[in-house]
C-alpha cells in the first residue's frame, strides 16, 4: 500500500468529531477531498457556510467542493451512458454541463442522443446547447439554429415551458418583439393567468412597433456583437429626476471629479458640462464597449466592473440591472462612492417588482 493510500484509508476509516469551527470545517472538507469523497466534502461545506458564510477560506473549499462533486457526477454519467442510454440520463448530463458553462460538450452528448432516438427532449436539449454557443459567440447561425430547434422541440413537447422560454430568450435579447410575443402567448396558453408572462407580453407588445425580423435581429447581433440587454433596461425611459439627486451626491464626493450614468442611449453627467460633459459620456461608452467584447471573447461572463488607472487618475465603471455608474476619481474610491455608484444602478426588488 502506497503512502497516499494509507493516507486516505486514514481519512476514510477515522471516526472524526463533527466540526463546528470554520477552521475546523475546511481541514475535513480537504481531508475528504483527498479521500476522494467530493459528495460528502461538499454537503459538509455547505453545512459550514451555513454557521460561517463569510470565511474566506471556508467560502473558497466550497466551491474547491461543488466543482469535484460536478465533476465525479459527471464522469458517473458518462460511464453510465454506456450501460444506460436513456433519456433520464442524457437529460441529466446534458443539464449538469450546460449548468457547468460546458455548451460544446452538452451538444455532442445532445447530438449523439438524437442520433440514437427521435425525441422531444433530445431535440430540446440540442437547442439550449445551441442557445449557449450562440450567447456566447453571437454567431447568428447559431441563433438561427437554436431557434429552429426550439420550435421543433415545442411541437413536439406542447406541454412543455422551455422550448418556448427558449424561445422568448433568444428574440427577446435580439429584438425580434415579434417572435417574442408569440412565444409569449403560447406560453400563456399552456400557463394561463400566470402574471409574470402576462407583464412580460405587455412590455413586449408595446416594442412590437419597433420589432425586426428574427434573421435581421440575429444578423445585427453578429454585426454589432452586442445584445440589447448589453445596455440594461433599454426598455424604457431613464427618470432623470429620479437619479439626479443620486448622481450629484456621488459626483460631490471628495475624490470623485465626474460621475456618469448610462442606460440604453442617456447618458447623465454630473462634474462636466458641454462638448467636454459629451466627449468623457462617449469615451465612458467606447471603454464600457471595448470591456464587454473583451469580457465576452475571454470567457468571463457578464461584465461587473471595470477599472482604469493613469497619472490623471482612474476609471472605474459599475455595471448593474439598472444601467452602468462611472466615475473619473483622484484615487481610491471610498466604500461610500461604491456603495452610491451601486445604488444607481441597482434593479428593482422582487417585491418592488413584483
Amino acid at each position: 500500500m502506497t503512502f497516499l493510500q494509507r493516507l486516505r484509508s486514514g481519512f476514510v476509516g477515522r471516526p472524526t468529531a463533527e466540526p463546528t469551527s470554520a477552521e475546523q470545517h475546511v481541514r475535513r472538507v480537504r481531508e475528504l477531498l483527498l479521500a476522494g469523497e467530493p459528495e460528502h466534502a461538499a454537503r459538509l461545506s455547505e453545512q459550514g457556510l451555513a454557521h460561517h458564510p463569510d470565511h474566506a477560506d471556508l467560502r473558497r473549499v466550497a466551491a474547491e467542493a461543488r466543482d469535484a462533486e460536478r465533476a465525479s457526477r459527471r464522469a458517473a454519467l458518462h460511464a453510465r451512458l454506456a450501460e444506460d442510454p436513456s433519456n433520464e440520463v442524457h437529460r441529466e448530463l446534458c443539464d449538469l454541463l450546460l449548468k457547468d458553462g460546458e455548451p460544446e460538450q452538452a451538444l455532442a452528448v445532445a447530438e449523439r442522443w438524437a442520433e440514437r432516438t427521435d425525441s422531444g427532449e433530445a431535440t430540446y436539449h440540442l437547442a439550449a446547447a445551441h442557445a449557449e454557443l450562440f450567447f456566447e459567440s453571437r454567431r447568428s447561425r447559431e441563433g438561427m439554429t437554436s431557434f429552429q430547434q426550439a420550435v421543433d422541440a415545442a411541437r413536439r413537447l406542447p406541454e412543455d415551458p422551455r422550448p418556448l422560454r427558449l424561445q422568448f430568450e433568444i428574440a427577446r435579447r435580439c429584438g425580434a418583439w415579434s417572435d417574442a410575443r408569440r412565444a409569449l402567448t403560447q406560453l400563456l396558453e399552456i400557463m394561463p393567468g400566470n402574471g409574470l408572462i402576462e407583464g412580460r407580453l405587455r412590455s413586449v407588445v408595446a416594442n412590437c412597433a419597433h420589432s425586426r425580423s428574427l434573421p435581421k435581429a440575429l444578423a445585427e447581433v453578429e454585426r454589432s456583437g452586442r445584445f440589447l440587454d448589453d445596455d440594461p433596461a433599454q426598455d424604457g425611459p431613464l427618470d432623470r429626476a429620479a437619479v439626479r439627486a443620486g448622481l450629484q451626491e456621488l459626483a460631490a464626493r471628495p475624490e470623485v471629479h465626474v460621475a456618469f450614468l448610462l442606460r440604453g442611449k442617456t447618458a447623465l453627467v454630473q462634474g462636466a458640462q458641454g462638448p467636454s460633459a459629451k466627449r468623457s459620456a462617449r469615451a465612458v461608452r467606447d471603454t464600457l464597449g471595448a470591456s464587454r467584447g473583451a469580457a465576452r471573447k475571454l470567457g468571463l461572463g457578464d461584465l461587473a466592473e471595470v477599472r482604469c488607472e493613469g497619472a490623471g487618475g482612474a476609471l472605474v465603471v459599475t455595471a448593474g440591472a439598472a444601467g452602468t455608474s462611472a466615475v473619473w476619481a483622484a484615487r481610491m474610491l471610498s466604500g461610500t462612492s461604491r456603495g452610491l455608484m451601486g445604488e444607481l444602478v441597482a434593479g428593482p426588488t422582487e417585491q418592488e417588482a413584483a
